[in-house]
């Protein structure tokens, strides 16, 4: 008896070596969200008032698979939600979908936050009334081409918090948000691209490339 319980015992050792351990939680990914800040913002001395959307992106240190220190073409994008002035009374769900990318040459993996904004112009501001923090947004992430899952901090968790309202979502803006692409872009495309007060990766850019 006691030589067969020393070779069940080898036997769930020898299981235990080569078997995954789903008991662990996965590891943290390469970059994440930080933060999520929504703003009501002027250029220079104008008036007018766009709408932007800062993602602060942080890239976790010793993450770079092939440089130490950076992690290249990192993606964000922003997927948003908003109530226009046209939206029902009472409506629990956006009416209005927009959605934005920006893809940096490469962040620094060393744990230092790098700052993506995302801007609605005045005229969509005024018409839609848009103030204060929003309800309904999700950013995707993508480092050298591989996306990453989404996270607590990446999404706005009180409304999107579960699986099935995330896929709703993303089907809403999968169906609804491509009629007003070019509406809701990334900094460099605005008068805000070389203002020094919010600096940011070096992005690649498609104009001028055949």
């Amino acid at each position: 008896m006691k030589s067969l319980t020393s070779r069940v015992l080898l036997y769930v050792v020898a299981l235990s070596a080569v078997a995954p351990a789903f008991s662990q939680t996965p590891p943290p990914p390469v970059i994440e969200v930080s933060s999520v800040k929504f703003n009501s913002v002027h250029v220079g001395g104008s008036s007018d008032v766009w709408y932007e959307v800062e993602i602060g992106i942080q890239g976790r240190p010793g993450s770079a698979a092939n440089n130490k220190q950076f992690i290249n073409r990192v993606k964000v994008t922003l997927n948003l939600g908003v109530f226009s002035v046209k939206a029902p009374v009472g409506v629990k769900i956006p009416d209005t979908y927009y959605r934005a990318s920006a893809e940096a040459v490469a962040i620094e993996a060393t744990g230092s936050k790098m700052a993506f904004r995302f801007y609605l112009p005045p005229e969509i501001v005024k018409r839609d009334q848009l103030t204060g923090d929003q309800k309904f947004y999700s950013v995707e992430l993508s480092a050298d081409g591989k996306t990453l899952p989404p996270t607590k901090t990446s999404v706005s968790f009180a409304t999107l918090g579960t699986s099935q309202a995330l896929d709703s979502f993303r089907a809403k803006i999968s169906s609804d948000a491509s009629v007003n692409d070019g509406i809701l872009v990334p900094q460099y495309l605005t008068l805000f691209a070389f203002d020094t007060s919010r600096p940011g990766p070096s992005f690649i850019r498609s104009e001028g490339v055949r």
